[in-house]
């Protein structure tokens, strides 16, 4: 399903009583809420709810002085839209039915259609290219002078073993790849078959005018299709995304369950949204 999210009031109050009957239902709250939504970059949108919880009495410092009062904590909630793709993100405490939810009930009075949402697997990367270090002429021409395998995870055949290995500061930015095979030869785990199920990479600018370290842009990958790359500006994550395609980490224009840890333990759920 792709389209542009309705943004007028009556949506948004239809929206918001649907999330409070929801919840009345459920927990017996949500006799109040509030919801925003802003397109946060060119047909990307995120919508962010409030809804009321029940009371409870809570212990608060009022200046130097504690008091008690009674209060109605938030339930938060958030779902971000890409209309490109008609994937959805969201974000909130409870669990499938509570993700479904937030997902109907955007589609239904935001986009106007009833929906069927299939969630999206993580796709499976290949690493194994990572054997060789992280050997990318490109980003030498971009102006990087070093490119490092800093850290590497890698799995037993027999699944029994893990095994977390990094390179030292004392390494002077040489891969982790190269100081198995020095370190182990003949038994270099990454010879013998062992699965690279992440690693992290370093790639180091020259030093800025009168200063000694280098600047470090670190990416980190996973096999199960976990990346760090929301964390860079546009034109940086493009970049990156350039040096882990030509290496066939990537294919070009695949989408992948990139996740930014939340300052709370909360689950994300990634939604496709077909009508």
């Amino acid at each position: 399903m792709k389209r542009r999210p309705n943004t007028s009031d009556a949506a948004l109050i239809a929206l918001r009583q649907a999330i409070s009957a929801f919840y009345q239902r459920e927990l017996q709250c949500g006799d109040g809420s509030v919801a925003y939504l802003v397109e946060r970059r060119p047909g990307v949108f995120l919508l962010t709810v409030h809804v009321k919880d029940l009371a409870m009495l809570r212990l608060e410092f009022e200046g130097a002085h504690l008091t008690r009062r009674v209060g109605n904590p938030n339930i938060h909630m958030v779902l971000e839209y890409a209309a490109a793709t008609g994937v959805v993100r969201t974000l909130v405490r409870g669990g499938a039915k509570y993700h479904q939810m937030l997902v109907d009930a955007f589609a239904e009075h935001l986009l106007g259609v009833k929906v069927d949402a299939h969630r999206i697997k993580p796709p499976t990367l290949d690493l194994s290219v990572l054997r060789l270090g992280f050997d990318v002429p490109q980003a030498v021409a971009d102006g990087f002078v070093a490119l490092q395998v800093k850290s590497l995870s890698v799995l037993s055949p027999s699944t029994a073993l893990k095994l977390d290995c990094t390179a030292m500061a004392s390494s002077e930015q040489r891969c982790v790849t190269e100081l198995l095979r020095e370190e182990f030869p003949g038994e270099d785990p990454l010879e013998r078959g062992w699965l690279i199920t992440a690693a992290r990479i370093n790639l180091y600018y020259p030093p800025e005018p009168g200063k000694a370290r280098s600047k470090v842009v670190t990416v980190e990958v996973t096999r199960r299709g976990r990346l760090n790359l929301h964390k860079f500006d546009a034109a940086l994550q493009a970049q990156l995304e350039g040096y882990l395609v030509s290496l066939g980490i990537l294919q070009p224009g695949q989408t992948l369950n990139v996740r930014e840890a939340p300052p709370e333990p909360l689950p994300i759920s990634w939604t496709r949204l077909r009508a």
